[in-house]
């Protein structure tokens, strides 16, 4: 590491800290991260509805594909005796942390929606309820009722729009390496305005090639995908991109 290269994380505040210290490890204690999220995670009203007794009769098994419903979930509901279906490790070990009966899935929606059907099937689960964000990169439940399988959706927390800091505009007009992980499409095009005329030398890591495509700058950035849609492949490309001169 050098003292002109430095990491941008624009992910919520929770999940940004998290990663910033992840990086620490990896990348070195020296490393400078700057932290200004894009998206700041509120209630949506969706999530009193879960504090009503009977909201969740019928209900035969909850899905999350983000950590952000986990925990949304176990602040507002007691109950803990329906098995989770969770999109990935980390949203898995969240259920498991809150007290649920977590199923781990592959790491991705398009992967969860087919095993869950399959399960459910087996099981005579009855309705799956997905417990999501207003903004969603997949319509779970849509797709598991094309499956076959009863399901529904309900908001429960939004994403909602903030700005990028001044510290992380004058970091971007500025001479240097940035190391920028980006973690989701929405935050990518929200960061995209800023990266297009920025003149620091852009090391972008991409979780997907959706995130990629959403963060085309139109300028000789580096850009590179992780193998998969996870916190360590992400540091396994961002190494990459710091070693590299």
């Amino acid at each position: 590491m050098t003292d002109q290269m430095a990491m941008l994380l624009t992910r919520p505040a929770a999940q940004a800290a998290r990663f910033a210290d992840a990086a620490r490890a990896r990348l070195g204690r020296d490393l400078c991260i700057l932290v200004s999220p894009v998206l700041e995670i509120l209630d949506a009203p969706g999530a009193a509805r879960l504090a009503v007794p009977d909201r969740l009769a019928g209900v035969g098994a909850l899905a999350f594909t983000s950590e952000n419903g986990v925990r949304t979930f176990a602040r507002m509901s007691a109950r803990r005796d329906l098995p989770a279906y969770c999109v990935g490790a980390r949203t898995a070990a969240a259920a498991r942390a809150a007290g649920l009966r977590a199923v781990e899935g592959p790491g991705d929606a398009a992967g969860l929606a087919p095993m869950i059907a399959r399960q459910a099937r087996l099981q005579g689960l009855g309705t799956v309820l997905h417990l999501r964000g207003a903004h969603a990169a997949a319509d779970l439940a849509a797709v598991l009722r094309d499956l076959g399988q009863p399901a529904e959706d309900l908001v429960i927390y939004d994403q909602c729009e903030r700005p990028l800091s001044e510290a992380a505009r004058v970091l971007l007009a500025s001479p240097g390496i940035v190391l920028l992980p980006l973690f989701s499409a929405r935050s990518a095009r929200l960061v995209l305005p800023h990266l297009s005329h920025a003149q620091a030398e852009l090391r972008i890591a991409a979780i997907s090639p959706a995130v990629a495509y959403a963060a085309r700058v139109q300028r000789c950035a580096r850009m590179e995908i992780a193998v998969r849609p996870d916190a360590e492949a992400m540091l396994d490309v961002l190494a990459g991109l710091a070693g590299s001169r």
